[in-house]
């Protein structure tokens, strides 16, 4: 079956929006044993969006539209489609009453032009559109299917979700995917990827998804047997045991989380580098309020110094985190504080280069610092210094007595 999209906007042309919905979409569609084979993206120009509808239409069994269906004048996908299948549009009363009680129950009352969106193809299936106003529908015309969405993430995921994915997999009858996780730092994807290649089962359906410095092994657990699953497993333990994070698609930051919740002990931070970013990732997590007790940025030699209280040489970091985890500890009555600073750049402030991270950690009897290098650009740096510093604290943790 193939499966076509056609996304319609001139912002996404222009750069301002990012079209997000067509990775979730390709996701979506992979794991439940299908693909997307076409994806156009055009402006909110009536020609645009016929020429862009006609070569999927053409071309694929499926044609999915995204965006366009909006109150405003721009917002033709719908009226234009019809139009050229020939389809004449049908108000929706019951709609129309639906999106006035939405507005009344925001105390306002709905504008005229919103009536628009309750138009909608003869003989065509409403599939309803939980978060906002625009209806999706369901056309089967020639032996083919249009799904006409609405362009807003949160609206045009679930629809995707709940309303085509189900009927997909009835259609093709496909087995959808069974994915298993192996989380992995301080690994370079290449040569992950080649150390795992002298193991891997005949006929895995695997991939290597990297991101600020974690690795991620996906595999499909319907591509191998149960027995070669379990070698292959016990290989990669072997090989890599100091590096997996974990054997599930989770965020590092939960992993710290769950472990620090196990152990019953608290943490501290004081960070610079990362500007509350560290902090941040660990207070979305729910519960988080019952391991961390508290941070601080400490982004000037000023704010520094507030903590410190005394006189310290502010120049010399690998120094400086020592001290600022120990201050950090006492100050937080925490049973573990993180310290970390570096330089992010693009230009450096200090002596030390761009990428160059110092990171601390402190309980009543250690003190434990490292040094690391960390490539990328400004925001990178700190996503990865971020990450790093997580890693740093799960292997302090797992070593306590």
């Amino acid at each position: 079956m193939k499966i076509g999209l056609l996304s319609v906007g001139t912002e996404i042309l222009l750069g301002d929006t990012v079209n997000t919905n067509l990775a979730k979409l390709g996701s979506q569609l992979y794991n439940s044993g299908n693909s997307l084979t076409h994806e156009i993206t055009v402006s909110d120009i009536e020609e645009e969006i016929i020429n862009g509808f006609s070569f999927l239409y053409d071309n694929c069994d499926v044609v999915i539209t995204c965006g366009g269906l909006g109150p405003t004048e721009d917002d033709i996908t719908r009226e234009v489609i019809s139009k050229h299948l020939n389809i004449e549009l049908i108000l929706d009363e019951d709609h129309v009453a639906f999106m006035k009680k939405r507005w009344q129950a925001r105390g306002l009352l709905m504008p005229e032009t919103n009536v628009k969106q309750a138009f909608l193809p003869k003989d065509s299936l409403k599939l309803n559109n939980t978060q906002g106003t625009a209806p999706g529908s369901l056309i089967e015309i020639d032996e083919k299917k249009i799904y006409i969405f609405p362009g807003p993430p949160r609206e045009f995921i679930p629809l995707v979700t709940d309303e085509l994915i189900p009927r997909l997999i009835q259609e093709t009858n496909k087995d959808p995917k069974n994915y298993q996780f192996i989380l992995f730092y301080n690994q370079a994807e290449s040569s992950l990827a080649q150390g795992i290649n002298e193991f891997k089962p005949e006929g895995i359906d695997i991939a290597y998804l990297a991101s600020k410095g974690i690795i991620k092994l996906r595999y499909d657990k319907n591509s191998i047997s149960n027995d070669d699953e379990s070698n292959f497993i016990e290989n990669i333990r072997n090989k890599y045991a100091e590096d997996i994070i974990a054997y599930e698609n989770i965020d590092i930051s939960k992993i710290l989380l769950d472990l620090f919740s196990e152990k019953e002990i608290t943490l501290s931070i004081i960070e610079s580098i990362t500007g509350g970013e560290l902090s941040s990732k660990i207070t979305k997590n729910p519960g988080a309020s019952s391991v961390l007790k508290g941070s601080s940025v400490v982004y000037t030699n000023d704010s520094k110094n507030l903590l410190l209280d005394g006189e310290y040489n502010l120049k010399n970091w690998p120094e400086l985190t020592e001290i600022l985890s120990d201050k950090g500890l006492d100050y937080y009555s925490s049973d573990i504080c993180l310290s970390i600073l570096g330089e992010a750049g693009p230009i450096s402030s200090s002596k030390y280069g761009i990428g160059e991270i110092f990171i601390s950690i402190a309980n009543n009897s250690q003190n434990i610092s490292t040094k690391h290098k960390l490539n990328g650009n400004r925001e990178e740096i700190i996503q990865r210094a971020v990450n790093k510093a997580l890693w740093e604290l799960i292997k302090f943790v797992k070593n306590l007595n």
